[in-house]
């Protein structure tokens, strides 16, 4: 029987548990399991999910003497990864929410035990399944030949996990670099193939919490072959300050030829080709006529629940399961992210350039 925990019950933990029952529903597993120490909040998500009472779990320990599990889904504060992590993967394998953990030396704690117990870890890079992305990477792929990524800016805004003028700031949460940052700087380490060479940064503080609330990083990654060693630069921009209803998900990627814009939350990719005339204008409004793309192309893809990029991870983490391949996002590259948020983040607060190996 293949039976599948959903640990920890909170902002995203109830969307993983709404997906893995429908998987189950879909045959992908026979049994979904779930634990979180708030009782209230166990009997809410248990109801709404129609999970039964025997089913349910308020102590992890309990779940890990009584269940035969094939797969666990973490989604946990980012402080107890590794302590939870290491404690699980004696039983199955993981999905664990992004960012895999704190610091790098977490991570690769975390790896050496699962390559120990021969698990597989899927690391919570969501934004990688999200269909935009897989269309951005699969057209920068087709045109690679004659087009090169020459920039790329990325801009994630939003209110944060709580409100940034309360007295009351949970210190289980970490900076707007983990928290938001982790998400670009994967999903470009995947266009661009590879992990940067160097970050510089600045970042924003707030009394009373020791993290920061934006960060602001430029990374430098190696150039592709036949760009005369010219960097690829990615600018990104993360920020909690925001009001509530404001939120800014979005990429824009320039290569030679096209600039394509990205935005992650409508699913749309924007992309202008070069102008129609590139000659000095007698008038203005000569200007303004030759100041425009030869081709703009707008796709809008389909939204709907088979499109949810949370489903789809959650699907692939069964698979994985089942067939052994290697995750999308693993434990390498979970681990190359958080690598590339502690240079920024050391970069800000140093106000130097940080090498990233």
């Amino acid at each position: 029987m293949k039976t599948i925990a959903i640990i920890g019950l909170g902002k995203w933990g109830k969307n993983h548990v709404r997906n893995i029952v429908r998987l189950q529903s879909e045959g992908f597993c026979d049994k979904v399991v779930i634990c979180d120490q708030d009782k209230e909040q166990l009997e809410s998500i248990g109801n709404v999910n129609n999970i039964p009472n025997e089913n349910r779990y308020d102590d992890l320990d309990k779940l890990l003497k009584n269940e035969k599990l094939s797969g666990a889904v973490l989604a946990i504060p980012t402080t107890i990864h590794k302590e939870i992590a290491l404690q699980v993967l004696e039983h199955c394998d993981i999905l664990l929410e992004k960012p895999l953990a704190p610091t790098v030396e977490d991570c690769q704690e975390i790896s050496e035990k699962a390559k120990e117990m021969n698990r597989i870890i899927q690391v919570g890079h969501l934004e990688r399944y999200n269909p935009v992305v897989v269309t951005l990477k699969t057209f920068l792929e087709k045109e690679s030949t004659e087009d090169k990524i020459m920039h790329i800016t990325g801009r994630r805004v939003g209110p944060g996990p709580m409100k940034l003028d309360s007295k009351d700031l949970d210190p289980n949460y970490l900076g707007c670099g983990h928290d938001f940052m982790v998400h670009d700087i994967d999903v470009v380490n995947g266009l661009v193939g590879k992990i940067p060479k160097k970050v510089t940064a600045t970042a924003c503080y707030i009394e009373g919490f020791p993290y920061e609330v934006e960060l602001l990083a430029i990374f430098e990654y190696e150039g592709f072959k036949g760009q005369n060693t010219n960097p690829i630069l990615f600018d990104c921009r993360a920020t909690w300050r925001a009001y509530p209803n404001l939120k800014r998900r979005k990429l824009i990627v320039q290569t030679t030829k096209d600039v394509m814009t990205l935005d992650f939350i409508l699913q749309s990719i924007i992309m202008e080709k070069g102008l129609a005339q590139h000659s000095l204008s007698k008038t203005f409004s000569d200007y303004l006529g030759a100041y425009r793309a030869t081709e703009v192309t707008s796709h809008f893809l389909a939204a709907g629940k088979d499109q949810e990029p949370l489903y789809l991870q959650d699907k692939d983490f069964l698979s994985c399961i089942d067939t052994r391949k290697k995750p999308l996002v693993s434990d390498k590259e979970g681990t190359d992210a958080v690598k590339c948020i502690v240079a920024a983040i050391e970069a800000a607060k140093t106000g130097k350039a940080v090498e990233i190996k």
